[in-house]
């Protein structure tokens, strides 16, 4: 009886570890719609500061588009974080 219990006692503990460690990996991974909308919302907020330093042209259709990603990104991002 003795030995039943002294060769349970490490895989119950590896069992543990094992769990917070995955636990762990599955918290620190990104999920793929908040990555799209992170996404989003920089390229956004990079067609305006392209636009500043005059790598593409300055045109209302370029900025209006910026601020469609951002706007649109933006929202998607609160409603997957769950605060809409």
């Amino acid at each position: 009886m003795a030995t039943l219990a002294q060769a349970s006692v490490p895989k119950l503990a590896r069992m543990t570890f094992m769990k917070k460690r995955d636990d762990l990996l599955e918290n620190l991974a990104p999920r793929f719609c908040m990555v799209i909308s992170t996404g989003m919302i920089l390229a956004g907020l990079g067609i305006p500061a392209l636009v500043l330093i005059q790598l593409l042209p300055a045109s209302l259709l370029l900025c209006c588009a910026g601020f469609a990603l951002v706007a649109f990104g933006g929202n998607m991002w609160l409603i997957f974080y769950g605060d809409l």
